[in-house]
């Protein structure tokens, strides 16, 4: 009976590793969209690791850059194209604009990046 229990319990805690490994393996998913007028969060919170989708719902094409941060890069971006930066580990701070817009016109914004640490909702 002992033997029975001892495996039960290294089975439990071979699922419970799985299962945190799997955390991993699907990583939390922002999206934020750009349209006609402009990205839909200028200002996100996110921890490291997390995955940040842009996805171009205007009829004008679109190029992200960041200097701050190359992930949040892009290729152009046509009408209903999708770029996901897979976001490093923070902290951090990167800002991102497009290329084929004015400063001005609301397609910029900031992704602060805490320490995938600090836990939390990202």
């Amino acid at each position: 009976m002992k033997s029975m229990r001892t495996w039960m319990n290294v089975y439990a805690m071979l699922c419970l590793s799985a299962l945190c490994g799997c955390a991993r393996l699907f990583p939390e998913t922002r999206e934020v969209l750009i349209d006609g007028h402009g990205v839909t969060s200028r200002m996100l919170v996110v921890n490291g690791g997390t995955d940040v989708r842009f996805v171009n719902h205007d009829r004008q094409p679109h190029h992200l850059h960041s200097s701050d941060c190359a992930e949040l890069s892009s290729r152009l971006l046509y009408p209903n194209d999708a770029h996901t930066a897979q976001i490093g580990a923070g902290p951090k701070v990167c800002h991102f604009d497009d290329l084929l817009t004015p400063p001005a016109a609301g397609y910029s914004g900031t992704l602060q990046v805490r320490d995938d640490r600090e836990g939390g909702p990202g």
